[in-house]
């Protein structure tokens, strides 16, 4: 069983969508919601981990959104839950948690902006946030790099991780879909505020792909689904894990 430091991870458009549809959109977005709120109940990428491995806790690694920024001057603003596992031979885990995030539009392609994730698995929980900035390449592409630094029931990290994310922008649709691949590296230290953190967990590196659905709801608020799938390695661990998580987001924008 594993947890975090316990694993030895644009378009808009103008005009409202008709009346029935955005009735349908609605009352999806609501059920949708009820049931990952229900079902999935948090969301973690590898830091759901559970109680047989340690690792330093990595940053917050999912996407939540296809590639566009938040608009300059303004905002992107999303909260979300969802659920997590991690694989190890011998040692499986899952988790709840939830999700944060604050982005301000520096210019049309550049933002700059703070994810949080908290996780709770048993007794033992972690929080993890970072400092991100990402930038539009082109309409449907956008990199993005972080900084961060954790604290878990085992120990502390610094952490860091880079994104690529490529989707659609369809001003004519109510949805499009996004996928991404991330790879995030995290530095134990001991000691911490949650734990008795006598020991500085093992370093550890994260490698992670995810892909989504962002319905529109209103023009400024989406609903999004996103899943991912990726590679837990641990500094002398032989065995690969495997992570997996679910989560359901609200994905609100202002100043457009």
């Amino acid at each position: 069983m594993l947890q975090l430091g316990r694993t030895e991870n644009e378009a808009y458009v103008s005009a409202e969508p008709k009346p029935p549809i955005q009735g349908i959109i609605l009352a999806m977005g609501s059920t949708s919601l009820r049931i990952g709120l229900q079902l999935t109940r948090a969301i973690c990428v590898s830091t759901s981990l559970s109680a047989c491995m340690v690792m330093a806790p990595p940053p917050p690694l999912m996407t939540v959104g296809g590639p566009a920024t938040a608009p300059a001057g303004g905002a992107e603003v999303a909260l979300g839950a969802g659920s997590g596992a991690s694989l190890f031979p011998g040692a499986h885990g899952t988790g709840h948690g939830w999700f944060g995030r604050y982005r301000y539009g520096l210019d049309e392609r550049l933002d700059l902006g703070v994810d949080l994730l908290g996780v709770q698995h048993g007794d033992t929980g972690a929080l993890t946030g970072k400092l991100a900035l990402r930038y539009r390449l082109r309409p449907h592409w956008r990199i993005e790099g972080g900084l961060g630094v954790a604290d878990d029931s085992i120990g502390k990290s610094a952490n860091a991780d880079f994104g690529l994310t490529v989707g659609s922008l369809r001003p004519e649709r109510w949805w499009d879909y996004y996928g991404s691949l991330r790879v995030s590296a995290a530095h134990g230290y001991r000691g911490n505020l949650v734990g008795s953190g006598d020991k500085a967990p093992p370093d550890d590196a994260v490698f992670i792909g995810s892909a989504g659905a962002s319905i529109r709801i209103q023009p400024n608020i989406h609903f999004v689904m996103e899943g991912g799938y990726g590679a837990i390695e641990i500094r002398g661990v032989s065995n690969v894990g495997q992570a997996i998580y679910l989560g359901t987001f609200l994905l609100m924008t202002t100043g457009r």
